[in-house]
This record gives C-alpha cells, structure tokens and sequence, in this order.
C-alpha cells in the first residue's frame, strides 16, 4: 500500500512539472486530445457540442466545470487569449476543444468564444482564457492542478481565474 501511495505521489509530481513552466509551451506537433478527457483514458472521440461547460461550486468556489463535472484551468502564460500549451504540457493539461470556429449553442457569448490552435483545431475560451482540463483531476470536484507551478488557476463561472 505504501509503495502504490509513493508511485501515485511521484506520478503527479511528474504530471505537474510537465506544465509548471514555458519551456515547450509554444511548440505544437499533434492534436491535443477532444474535450471530455479525464486522468485515467483520455478521449479521442468527436468533442460534444452541447452543455460542455457549466458552473459547479467546490472547495475554492464557483468554477467552470465540463459536462463529466470536471474542473476547467486557466493557464496565465496565454494571457494574449493564444493556447500555449502544446505537446507534453497538452498531455498533462488536455485543452477543451471544440467541432469549429463556432461557439457551441447554449454558451453565453459575453463569456465564452472559441480561438483556433497552432495545430487547427478549435478551443474553447472563458474570458481571455483558454480552458484547459487537468489529468490529475480524477473525479468532479477535484481541483488538484489548482495553482500548478503558479501559473494554472481554476476558471470562475465569468471567465476571470480563481488565484487564491
């Protein structure tokens, strides 16, 4: 039991050194994987286009949470509103992606818009932040990517980051 509780410990260090900084941020060679994936199989299947995104209350709030109840991150190096997080960073922290340029139906538009990745496809944002999931987020509720390396926030319901 010990030795299972230190290799999941080392597992989601790994997980959260694989974003805490730019290094390869800007570097993009394949498409990150569809909205909806979660810590134990990320999906490859089409990105749903309705209800994806919703505001749920956990431990530090009101959040941004997608449609399997999973917290939504914000990520401060895409500051400008350009996805930054590619290849590793993008395995640890799957980008919310959606079928098109178009805003997925039911999403308030004051909030949410949609910007096109290095690669082609199409991420969803909240405010000025691309959304993001983290692998580390087993279950909904959870926000344990909630001020990775000090730059992964938690998305609030207006689109702003929740850094405390």
């Amino acid at each position: 039991m010990r030795k299972q509780l230190l290799g999941a410990l080392l597992a989601g260090t790994a997980l959260l050194a694989a974003c805490g900084s730019d290094d390869d941020s800007s570097e993009s060679t394949s498409p990150p994987p569809a909205t909806g994936a979660t810590a134990d199989a990320p999906s490859t299947d089409a990105p749903a286009t309705a209800a994806i995104v919703s505001v749920a209350t956990i431990d530090v709030g009101e959040v941004l949470v997608d449609e399997g109840g999973l917290t939504l991150y914000g990520f401060t190096t895409d500051a400008d509103g350009l996805p930054t997080c590619n290849d590793g960073c993008a395995t640890a922290w799957p980008p919310v992606i959606v079928e098109s340029a178009d805003l997925p139906a039911g999403l308030d538009a004051a909030v949410f818009s949609v910007v096109e990745r290095d690669d082609g496809t199409f991420q969803l944002k909240a405010g000025k932040w691309p959304l993001y999931l983290f692998a580390g987020d087993a279950a909904p509720g959870e926000a344990n990517g909630q001020g990775s390396g000090g730059v992964w926030f938690v998305a609030a319901g207006d689109g702003s980051l929740i850094e405390s």
